[in-house]
């Protein structure tokens, strides 16, 4: 059994403490303005749903930032799962974390739809926020229907694993993999698992990732389980498939 992944998030203990009180305060400013929202909507004002709509998504965008595991699902642990190799063993996302992103999506589309067609707005903003219109409103349909498949998932086999996200998909081997790690990004992606696949490096599109996040590769989704918890079941699982690569190599039949 592998060693649980480390996360870097240890290095600025300051800052991480200043993105909380952002965070807080930026739910407790978002659910004032919904307050004052709702009294512009029972006063008959136009502009009371687009507020209480936006402040309504920054809260819950702030609430989701707080407490991320309100969107996990599995309990279970790495040793747990790693009793289902050589698998396949398909883990799926919640459902209410894409309905509530779906909702959220739909909703800031919403208000900038709004914004289109009860403003008076210069040409150049409308040139930009028509195609920021179309995008939100595009993807909260893609999300809905992602749950209603209930598609979204990571499927972990003996050779590699294979990820169906909202807008593609992507097989990798075991082989081609490092380590997975999980690391903290910025204030508004707090952690992500990062890994080198040398498929990517082949194909020369590593750099902006590896600019980014120091690895050519990463999973923003976690199917269910914390960051820390995926990655401990990807290194297991890892691990476990390449010590029989290795085996299998060593027989003299297969020199």
């Amino acid at each position: 059994m592998t060693q649980p992944p480390t996360t870097h998030t240890a290095q600025r203990p300051p800052g991480r403490r200043r993105a909380s009180l952002l965070v807080y305060a930026c739910l407790a400013i978002s659910l004032a303005f919904v307050f004052l929202g709702a009294g512009m909507i029972r006063d008959g004002a136009d502009a009371g749903i687009p507020v209480t709509l936006f402040f309504g998504i920054c809260a819950a965008t702030a609430v989701l930032q707080i407490w991320p595991q309100l969107l996990q699902r599995d309990s279970r642990s790495a040793a747990t799962m790693l009793v289902r190799y050589p698998g396949p063993l398909e883990l799926k996302a919640a459902k209410g974390k894409l309905l509530v992103f779906s909702l959220l999506s739909a909703g800031f589309g919403g208000v900038i739809l709004w914004m289109l067609l009860h403003e008076s707005l210069p040409p150049l903003k409308q040139f930009i926020l028509w195609p920021g219109a179309a995008f939100f409103l595009l993807g909260a349909v893609k999300l809905l229907v992602r749950a209603a498949k209930d598609d979204t998932a990571l499927r972990l086999g003996r050779d590699g694993f294979e990820t169906r996200q909202v807008w593609n998909g992507r097989t990798i081997r075991w082989q081609d993999t490092s380590e997975f790690t999980v690391i903290s990004v910025s204030r508004a992606v707090p952690k992500l698992i990062v890994f080198d696949d040398a498929a990517v490096e082949r194909s020369g599109t590593a750099g902006l990732n590896r600019h980014v996040v120091g690895r050519n590769s990463s999973l923003g989704e976690t199917y269910g389980l914390t960051h820390e918890a995926l990655a401990e079941l990807l290194n297991a699982w890892r691990k476990r498939a390449l010590e029989q690569d290795a085996i299998f190599t060593r027989w003299p039949e297969n020199r």
